[in-house]
């Protein structure tokens, strides 16, 4: 079982999830994401995990979601 820690930056303070599922993490950071203020994105994220590969797709995704936030 994989464990996956996502910090995200927000105006109030660090956000930090664990979880064990990549999509879990993946839906929960977006949650985080879509409810902060867009005056407040591009945040910074941090994403720790032992498999390399699952912390550059759920770095490229939660980027993507601010991407997709600021562009609208």
């Amino acid at each position: 079982m994989v464990t996956i820690s996502v910090m995200i930056a927000t105006p109030r303070g660090a956000r930090i999830l664990a979880h064990s599922l990549e999509r879990e993490a993946a839906l929960a950071g977006e949650s985080i994401l879509r409810n902060l203020e867009l005056c407040a994105l591009p945040t910074a994220l941090w994403i720790q995990c032992a498999d390399l590969a699952v912390a550059l797709r759920l770095t490229g995704y939660l980027n993507g979601v601010q991407e997709e936030m600021i562009a609208a």
